[in-house]
């Protein structure tokens, strides 16, 4: 009988030494802040990218999809953008900065904490307006179950919100 209890405590203890230890490990930023255009898929399908159609990018039909255009100039679209994804729950900047024009910012799950990182770019477009190039990605696990590409789908559609 008591051998039967023990089972149920064990599996909560692993559980809460894993959710300890994934918030207390280190994150390289070097690792994580790198160019969304030219990322290498992360080799799981545990990603989503967002990338002009002039990017060179090597394209992944079911995980890149077109960057939208906006009407507004590379500053005010780096703004807006940072101003939608901080205001997103447990979000901060890793390295860089939107206005400087390239920023990686790590959301961690509820429980776990569990990091994923998405890292982007804002560009001018020669015929006028701005758009951008985003990654997100997850740091652990083989799938996501689709959590990256609603993130981007989530942001973009609140900076389109935003920049009306």
């Amino acid at each position: 009988m008591v051998f039967l209890l023990l089972i149920p405590v064990l599996i909560v203890a692993l559980a809460v030494a894993g959710a300890i230890g994934i918030r207390r490990s280190t994150i390289d930023p070097s690792a994580w802040h790198i160019d969304p255009t030219t990322a290498p898929p992360t080799g799981n399908p545990n990603w989503y990218r967002l990338t002009p159609d002039t990017a060179a990018t090597e394209r992944d039909a079911s995980r890149d999809s077109s960057s939208p255009v906006f009407d507004v100039d590379v500053s005010q679209l780096a703004a807006a953008f940072d101003k939608v994804a901080r205001s997103d729950k447990q979000v901060e900047v890793l390295a860089g900065a939107a206005d400087d024009g390239f920023a990686t910012y790590v959301q961690r799950s509820t429980f776990f904490a569990f990091p994923d990182y998405a890292s982007v770019t804002f560009v001018a477009v020669p015929s006028g307006g701005s758009t951008f190039s985003i990654f997100s990605r997850s740091q652990y696990g083989k799938s996501d179950l689709g959590v990256n590409e609603k993130r981007v789908k989530r942001w973009t559609d609140a900076l389109t919100s935003e920049l009306r």
